[in-house]
């Protein structure tokens, strides 16, 4: 993160050397209009890197700890990006509004001046397709295709840049920078956007087995058409399904299979949209695979004694886990679930525990011991000093969750969560 802050903050550097600041913050005007420009510069620098987060790269995996972290700051970015963007033009019009609410007005209206109209037309896209992403829910298709949209008013934005008279074309140092940052952001998402119907850089493989484990939950089974993928048990991974009755989307799955099997395996939960339609593949589809990602690993940890917390579906990356356990570790693993009836691979991990006196498993029902939460956690595992701790579930769960441990003292270190929550 403090690289993403210095990346930023460099165009407002390099803008505070070209004149006096004693000049720009004079009165009402140079303030507003330095005000003006400090949040377009900035707004400029952040949408760039928000572009380069997007590009779902394996060493901003690394970076981050975690794509889904990546892709949490690459929204709160985002966010912070359009604010500045939205308020750039509002200071910048300050000075007409002191000439004439008809000249402020006018600097609003487009196709009066060209370098302005590319401005306007960037922002209004922007707080169009924003607006959407923020107060509507769609389905996963369209929510892609308006974020390249958003990308297409970022082109805009780049032009209008380099169009109108500004600190950015009277200086050589800070005009290459802020192009040279967007050149990279348009780059990395034309690159992610054509690799996307693309195979390159996946594993090819096939379904080979599909198991209804309960009504609202499958098993898919595939085998690797040649290379198969290595991953850490906890992992993900993004799944292209090539079917007649799927959407060829690409979407991130937890992997529930060992990490020393042959074969891959993911379980779903009928969340509709997407996820609907998964129960109409058949035995021999194509699958490409991309990945693997994310740092949600017990081996990624310097304690090898544990507590595990599972919230419904979140069952996948700790029953990749646990199958995939190795000797020394001390397991306490919490399976949480409305009701038994929900719950899978339970005889599974029932076995595991028999195997391993080190592996305590509990299926813990709401309906019968009502919700899970930290502080009957810790009494039952005797407390949470030199424990790391690991859940995975619903958003709320996990929110509610991190912030139960961390008043009974967890160190936040020792708290690991995976969020797919980025995932429409």
């Amino acid at each position: 993160m403090n690289l993403i802050v210095i990346l930023s903050l460099i165009p407002l550097i390099i803008w505070s050397f070209m004149s006096p600041l004693g000049d720009r913050f004079a009165d009402l005007n140079s303030i507003t209009t330095s005000l003006g420009q400090i949040l377009g510069l900035v707004g400029m620098a952040l949408f760039s890197i928000n572009l380069i987060l997007a590009g779902r790269f394996k060493w901003l995996d690394k970076y981050f700890r975690g794509l889904d972290k990546v892709y949490a700051n690459h929204s709160r970015i985002g966010a912070i990006a359009f604010s500045m963007l939205l308020f750039h033009p509002l200071m910048l019009v300050v000075k007409y509004v002191a000439i004439s609410t008809h000249e402020a007005a006018l600097f609003f209206v487009p196709f009066t001046d060209m370098p302005i109209t590319w401005g306007i037309i960037s922002l209004f896209l922007m707080i169009v397709l924003l607006s959407f992403t923020f107060y509507f829910k769609f389905k996963y298709h369209v929510w892609k295709m308006s974020h390249k949209f958003l990308t297409l008013a970022f082109i805009f934005g780049v032009v209008h840049t380099f169009l109108i008279s500004s600190d950015v074309s009277r200086n050589v140092l800070l005009r290459y920078y802020i192009l040279g940052l967007a050149a990279l952001g348009i780059i990395i998402i034309t690159r992610k956007a054509i690799l996307d119907y693309l195979p390159l850089n996946r594993f090819k493989y096939k379904v080979k087995n599909l198991i209804q484990l309960n009504k609202d939950i499958i098993e898919i089974e595939m085998e690797p058409v040649n290379k198969k993928i290595t991953f850490n048990a906890g992992q993900f991974a993004f799944f292209n399904f090539l079917s007649m009755g799927v959407s060829s989307e690409s979407h991130p799955f937890s992997i529930s299979s060992s990490s020393l099997g042959e074969t891959l395996k993911i379980t779903v939960k009928n969340l509709g949209d997407f996820t609907s339609g998964l129960i109409n593949l058949r035995i021999g589809d194509s699958v490409l695979v991309e990945g693997p990602y994310g740092n949600f690993s017990n081996e990624n940890v310097t304690s090898k004694t544990q507590i595990w917390i599972a919230g419904g579906i979140g069952i996948t990356p700790f029953y990749s886990m646990a199958q995939s356990l190795k000797e020394g570790y001390n397991i306490i693993f919490y399976y949480s679930v409305k009701d038994k009836s929900e719950a899978v691979y339970v005889k599974e991990l029932q076995y595991i525990e028999t195997l391993n006196p080190k592996f305590n498993f509990n299926l813990w029902s709401a309906n019968e011991s009502g919700y899970i939460n930290a502080g009957v956690v810790t009494n039952l595992s005797g407390g949470i000093e030199g424990k790391d701790i690991f859940f995975c579930g619903p958003p709320m769960l996990m929110d509610s969750l991190k912030n139960q441990f961390i008043s009974l003292g967890a160190d936040i270190n020792n708290i690991h969560y995976e969020d797919f929550s980025f995932n429409k």
